[in-house]
């Protein structure tokens, strides 16, 4: 099986790609997005949100590159591939969210169509997605729901893989498995510099599951108090952004109610 998957860096996707190569011996193409190139205005044209966050490509082509370095030596090798992101990857209209998601399908299915790959590994996962992507914020659908349509649409063969959201994963089922010299080499800051700040979003999220693993919490606890926190009483879902963290808002939607409807997300298919 030729398997493409996203990497960016973080503990999620680096978490997947590990499991992917213990688990499987598929040839594994790894694919980080690079969105440099793209102006201002095709970036507001077409509502890019998501891709880089803070940090140039330059940069976390270095930190994937140290990730599949680490994983090629001591599981098995694989491919790292910088893929250039331009118009011809990112989805017209306002139904969904231009994020690393759809972009990466848009991608994959042109391999996957000419017969060079099989399948594509998303890395999504239910916080990352609900909130980072933007979907659910607006009245459009998660970025990973927008992948998986536009795989549906497009793809003449293969299958798409929703690994961590098929699993139940959280953040602390990686911290728990990946050894930790992989750990070290993943990001948790959406902040420029080689340190991380210890109080964006993704910080306080590392934090929180990596304290409540050194208090003995199981994952089925862990999981419970997500959704004890998320999935509110009223059918409403908040972001662990607006529980968890001690970042100020800056983003335009933030100054709206802070819930919004339960996201619905999606499952694995394979082209009958």
């Amino acid at each position: 099986m030729r398997t493409i998957i996203g990497n960016s860096g973080g503990l999620d996707s680096t978490y997947a790609l590990w499991k992917l190569l213990s688990t499987t011996d598929d040839e594994v193409t790894v694919v980080l997005l690079n969105t440099d190139g793209l102006t201002d205005q095709v970036m507001q044209k077409f509502d890019v949100r998501s891709f880089n966050g803070r940090h140039s490509n330059a940069v976390r082509f270095q930190r994937v590159q140290a990730i599949v370095g680490w994983l090629s030596a001591n599981v098995r090798p694989c491919t790292l591939v910088n893929v250039d992101v331009d118009e011809t990857l990112l989805l017209p209209g306002i139904d969904y969210p231009n994020s690393p998601q759809p972009a990466l399908v848009e991608w994959a299915v042109a391999k996957i169509n000419a017969n060079l790959a099989d399948k594509i590994v998303m890395t999504a996962e239910r916080e990352n997605d609900g909130y980072s992507n933007g979907g659910t914020i607006t009245t459009r659908a998660p970025g990973a729901t927008a992948a998986r349509c536009r795989f549906v649409e497009k793809a003449s063969r293969g299958e798409i893989s929703f690994m961590l959201l098929d699993s139940g994963y959280h953040q602390g089922v990686a911290l728990r498995e990946l050894p930790q010299a992989l750990i070290g080499l993943t990001h948790s800051c959406d902040v420029q510099g080689s340190e991380p700040c210890g109080v964006c979003f993704k910080c306080s999220k590392r934090k929180f599951f990596a304290e409540a693993i050194a208090q003995g919490k199981t994952d089925e606890e862990l999981r419970a108090k997500v959704a004890s926190k998320s999935e509110l009483p009223n059918g409403r879902w908040r972001s662990m952004k607006y529980w968890i963290s001690e970042e100020v808002p800056t983003c335009r939607y933030e100054a709206m109610d802070k819930t919004w409807d339960t996201p619905s997300w999606p499952t694995s298919y394979k082209v009958p």
